[in-house]
């Protein structure tokens, strides 16, 4: 889809790989102005010129969205660099070492680190930018989660327990922001390809067999680019109407109620 998303400042996270590098490239084609974020640099020089050839502006904001205070502190930057944040799209939070896994392969020390992946670290970067929201009543946010919260998949005992509180909380701050003008959304998406996550999934994870079972059962092989129209969607002027949903993204692979 097209979109017209000129004049908005959006902030992505994990947007130098993977999907959110699909959905920072795809949002400056359609005007947006983007501040990328992760835990490092990495890529994200390229990035920038790939979006000041569109004509865009485009800065690299570090932190790592697992620790509040680092999203704060990211946030605020960007509103000194850029002036205001007007989309806020959550993507990435996970790390090498939070792998699925059947419940009784997993250290009960990495509980918590499993949600703070799908869930809590969500609703930190939610928080910092909630105030600058407020004040100006206005706001696009999208949250990527993950189908496991939706549909019960072996393997996913943890990221589908967080993910299913995404969905929740969704919609609870979807009521309680309407009065800012603010609409929430949350995207929930399965096995993707080309994405670093799938990588390490399929490589390091006692549940591999799981996903490779998933992908071939997926009738619509499912893309970085696909879960970035999505996200242009649920950002632009298009979803105005729309505010606390979960859609999945999956190829066809589960269809949750």
């Amino acid at each position: 889809m097209q979109a017209d998303l000129s004049g908005k400042v959006a902030l992505i996270t994990g947007s130098t790989k993977g999907i959110g590098r699909e959905i920072a490239l795809l949002f400056a084609e359609n005007g947006a102005d983007v501040a990328l974020n992760a835990r490092s640099e990495g890529p994200a020089a390229e990035i920038i010129r790939k979006i000041e050839i569109l004509g865009r502006r485009a800065i690299f904001e570090p932190a790592d969205i697992f620790e509040y205070a680092q999203v704060k502190g990211m946030s605020e930057r960007v509103l000194q660099r850029m002036g205001q944040i007007d989309i806020l799209v959550v993507s990435g939070g996970s790390s090498e070492e939070i792998a699925p896994g059947f419940f009784r392969d997993l250290d009960p020390e990495s509980y918590v680190n499993f949600a703070k992946s799908q869930w809590i670290s969500r609703l930190y970067c939610v928080r910092a930018v909630l105030d600058h929201m407020i004040e100006r009543r206005i706001g696009k946010i999208v949250l990527l989660g993950t189908d496991a919260g939706r549909w019960p998949t072996p393997g996913e005992s943890l990221p589908g327990g967080s993910g299913a509180a995404l969905v929740m909380s969704t919609k609870v701050l979807a009521r309680e922001f309407t009065r800012w003008q603010i609409r929430i959304n949350t995207l929930s998406t399965t096995v993707t390809l080309d994405t670093p996550g799938l990588d390490m999934v399929l490589s390091a994870s006692s549940a591999s067999k799981v996903f490779k079972k998933a992908l071939k059962r997926q009738p619509f092989p499912l893309k970085s680019a696909d879960v970035a129209q999505a996200t242009l969607f649920l950002a632009s002027s298009a979803s105005d109407a729309i505010t606390g949903q979960t859609l999945s993204v999956n190829g066809g692979l589960c269809f949750p109620g």
